[in-house]
């Protein structure tokens, strides 16, 4: 290889590192989450909107999230290098300068509330902005200070289904809280077996967290609490005639059996190993009952 092919590939591998650093602050993985969700809602709800606007409404939606990371991540560049996962991220490494990453963030968010304004509804940009100050305003600093902070994080998650809803109705009706309310509910017993694997780390950076702050024993009640009511709350859809007599059994059999491994914590409590093993077990095993949820919906409507 000649000397300038390989000053190519090396310039060429340093600008995709770059954009790897510049994506990661986004969080790509809750960006997909949120366009599953937006989407879902876009799909469930009466009425129709052109192509157009669902693409607006998803991308501005998803930036919009985006940008709250960015900020997130900033606001939290010094306690990320606290913590194991966190201490690589491209701020707390010194990869992209702080500067950059507010002014990145700020331009994602402004800009995507703009779109979601002008050309999709007042109502979607309202909830789109009342999703980023929760995030940013309430729900970052609240880690700090109290493990409530988990309930004020589960607002802006649950949100983006909604402003799908939003998209197509410009109205909040019952069925599109359910969905608010399903994806809200979900993501309790989610982080709470993230925070029992990670519980370590978040002690490191000062985090309040339930398994810290009501012992590892309390958090599976609460755990198990949150996968029976979640569970429960999936079948409202049936009874709100929004799907048929196959959804219901379908949420019995797959809210059932996550009940079911919700409990199976219990015999793991005299083991922190074995306990740690369960509980990512769990948090795999909520990153498919969701989506299973979902596809219900959508088939037996």
């Amino acid at each position: 290889m000649t000397a300038p092919s390989v000053a190519f590939d090396v310039v060429g591998e340093k600008k995709v590192s770059v954009f790897l650093d510049f994506l990661s602050l986004t969080k790509p993985r809750l960006s997909a989450l949120v366009i599953f969700t937006s989407a879902l809602g876009l799909f469930l709800a009466p009425g129709e909107v052109s192509t157009l606007t669902t693409l607006i409404s998803i991308a501005g939606t998803s930036g919009l999230v985006a940008g709250a990371c960015v900020i997130n991540c900033w606001m939290e560049r010094d306690i990320d290098r606290l913590m194991e996962r966190t201490k690589n991220r491209p701020l707390p490494a010194g990869r992209i300068s702080p500067p950059v990453a507010l002014i990145m963030g700020l331009c994602l968010i402004i800009s995507c509330l703009a779109v979601l304004f002008l050309f999709v509804n007042n109502l979607t940009g309202l909830l789109g902005l009342i999703a980023t100050l929760t995030y940013v305003f309430l729900y970052t600093p609240l880690k700090k200070i109290s493990s409530w902070a988990l309930f004020a994080g589960a607002i802006p998650g649950a949100i983006p289904p909604l402003m799908g809803w939003t998209t197509v109705t410009n109205s909040i009706s019952l069925f599109g809280l359910v969905l608010f309310g399903i994806l809200f509910v979900w993501q309790l017993p989610h982080f709470l077996s993230i925070s029992l694997y990670h519980s370590k780390d978040y002690n490191n950076a000062d985090f309040k967290i339930f398994p810290t702050q009501i012992g590892f024993s309390n958090t599976v009640h609460q755990i198990t609490f949150y996968t029976f009511l979640l569970a429960v709350i999936s079948l409202v859809p049936y009874y709100l005639q929004v799907t048929n007599s196959y959804y219901r059994d379908f949420i019995l059999l797959i809210g059932g059996a996550f009940t079911v491994l919700s409990l199976m914590g219990y015999p793991k409590l005299n083991s922190a190993d074995d306990l740690m093993s369960w509980a990512r077990k769990y948090f795999y095993a909520s990153l498919i009952y969701l989506p299973l949820v979902f596809i219900g919906m959508i088939f037996f409507k």
